[in-house]
């Protein structure tokens, strides 16, 4: 009678969750340049950590952090994420000092797949500087 109760317990927990960790980015994958228009170098110091991905019923969910690794505090700095050409979100980032992190999830309500890695595209922006970066093995 224990175990039922504790059964039943895990399936409500999972169905009050709506998603369930089901894959993660193995550790040789990691983001790379793609294009910048950062002259002055001010979002350098901005690091983007390789995304989680989780399972959801209609799609997928990316768990990001991002952390400021520069001198000074970094404010009015925008994240946006593409997927196949197609602007998923745009979240302002909260002002963050030296040695902050800002960690947040982003649904894709479509279907997803291993080799649709290759079509997010990640960028951080700030004013008229931006850098873009994709996944890539490294």
């Amino acid at each position: 009678m224990k175990y039922y109760r504790i059964i039943g317990i895990v399936c409500v927990w999972i169905f009050f969750i709506g998603q369930i960790c089901a894959q993660s980015v193995s550790d040789n994958e990691c983001l790379r340049l793609v294009e910048s228009n950062d002259s002055d170098d001010v979002l350098k110091e901005m690091v983007i950590y390789p995304p989680v991905f989780c399972a959801m019923h209609d799609g997928k969910r990316l768990k990001m952090k991002i952390s400021n690794e520069g001198e000074k505090v970094m404010r009015k700095t925008c994240f946006y994420l593409f997927y196949k050409k197609k602007r998923i979100c745009r979240i302002h980032l909260p002002n963050m000092k030296k040695g902050e992190t800002c960690e947040f999830g982003v649904n894709i309500h479509d279907r997803f797949f291993h080799k649709d890695r290759r079509e997010l595209v990640f960028k951080l922006k700030k004013g008229k500087r931006f850098r873009t970066y994709k996944l890539a093995d490294c």
